[in-house]
């Protein structure tokens, strides 16, 4: 996967906390070859740690809603604290796991369920990103 600087940059940075190797490559493969910046984690407290050393905010976070090390809404909530206006998508096989988060108006949105295709996946990142970026502009208004 390709390195990038974070100053070189203005392509939205997505954080993908994905404890399973293989998907999580899956993950920044797609990202990276629609021109997203891809910060990839294999868990919450390495997704802290690089948020906390990368120079730009981050747009969007992809993580499940229960991972084993701490769940994806207390991560958001800790990631938020830098980067404020982040958006969460949250993945999983589970098809219960919508009700696991907090904010069941979040979760209508932002929920992809495994398996996905490429094209769904992109899809619903870019929602959400033109929702985020329709949001910013509400409210400096």
């Amino acid at each position: 996967m390709r390195a990038v600087s974070p100053m070189t940059t203005q392509h939205p940075v997505i954080l993908v906390v994905e404890e399973a190797e293989p998907l999580r490559h899956t993950f920044q493969a797609i990202l990276e070859e629609a021109d997203f910046v891809v910060l990839p984690a294999s868990n919450a407290w390495e997704a802290l740690e690089l948020a906390k050393s990368w120079a730009r905010t981050i747009d969007l976070l992809i993580t499940m809603p229960r991972p084993l090390d701490m769940p994806g809404p207390d991560l958001a909530v800790l990631l938020r604290e830098r980067s404020p206006g982040m958006i969460v998508l949250y993945s999983s096989a589970n098809p219960l796991a919508a009700l696991e988060v907090p904010d069941p108006a979040e979760v209508i949105s932002s929920m992809l369920p495994r398996p996905f295709s490429k094209a769904t996946l992109l899809s619903r990142v870019h929602k959400l990103l033109a929702a985020q970026a329709q949001h910013a502009v509400s409210a400096t208004r």
